[in-house]
């Protein structure tokens, strides 16, 4: 790669965290230290920066016992292709984003215990349970629809002003926010395949699967409230997010990508 005088102060600052270069599947493990990206072939051996890690490094996130960390996406890299210099910001969810959001199974069970006729008994706590419900919003969803935009906004900049007065005697200042507006801005979620089986031993797949029926009364809910979060799934209410990211201009193309394809990914876009 022929790089440019502020690509290189790029490149350099995230060379500065070698602890933090890591294989894809190891960046992609979960609470319990499973990968959910398939090992087998030298599959997903690709090193990628660790930005969640680097970010949890860092002492500008802390005040005192306080963490003010921003939500970040678990991988970063970069590539140039012509004159274009590509970032691509990689989260790692183990999750099925094609399943409707938990909102909808709150209502499910509201609607449950009304018809059980419970009224009497639970006047009280279906009465919070409704208030719940109006102020409710999914913390996954909400999670994965910040991770791009707090990424670019708050993580980046705030990492590189740390890494900058450190190493302002042996480094040149990079205007990262005025850099990485310049930049292709790239975001890929790598949700769990319908597919997918984590222990081979194991024929478990339809657990897996999702279901394409949504509740009648998510629908009806959903129309009266104007609220779309009830009768989509995940990876339909985070496209809407997208959308406004990149018209924004905040990201060049934010997608998805399911577990199993990832390592194709790799090939045709990150090497």
């Amino acid at each position: 790669m022929t790089l440019t005088a502020d690509e290189t102060k790029f490149v350099e600052f995230l060379d500065s965290f070698p602890q933090f270069y890591k294989k894809a599947h190891e960046i992609a493990k979960n609470t319990k230290g499973i990968s959910i990206l398939p090992m087998e072939d030298g599959k997903n051996e690709f090193k990628m920066y660790a930005l969640d890690d680097i970010c949890h490094s860092c002492k500008i996130f802390r005040e005192g016992n306080l963490m003010i960390t921003p939500k970040t996406t678990d991988a970063i890299w970069y590539k140039k292709v012509g004159e274009n210099f590509f970032i691509f910001l990689i989260e790692f969810k183990g999750d099925l984003l094609c399943r409707n959001s938990s909102k909808c199974t709150l209502v499910e069970v509201i609607d449950n215990l009304n018809n059980k006729n419970y009224n009497d008994e639970l006047e009280h706590e279906l009465f919070l349970l409704d208030k719940i419900l109006l102020k409710y919003s999914d913390r996954m969803l909400n999670g994965l629809a910040a991770k791009p935009l707090e990424t670019v906004t708050i993580a980046l900049p705030l990492i590189y002003e740390e890494y900058y007065e450190k190493n302002k005697g042996d480094v040149e200042y990079l205007d990262i926010r005025n850099f990485l507006k310049n930049c292709r801005i790239v975001y890929r979620v790598v949700s769990i395949s319908e597919d997918y089986e984590p222990n081979r031993q194991r024929t478990r797949s339809r657990s897996y699967r999702c279901s394409n029926i949504i509740p009648s009364v998510c629908k009806k809910l959903a129309r009266e409230k104007h609220d779309r979060e009830l009768d989509s799934s995940y990876e339909s209410s985070l496209q809407t997010y997208h959308r406004r990211y990149e018209r924004a201009g905040i990201v060049y193309s934010a997608g998805f990508v399911d577990n199993m394809a990832f390592n194709n990914f790799i090939e045709n876009y990150l090497k």
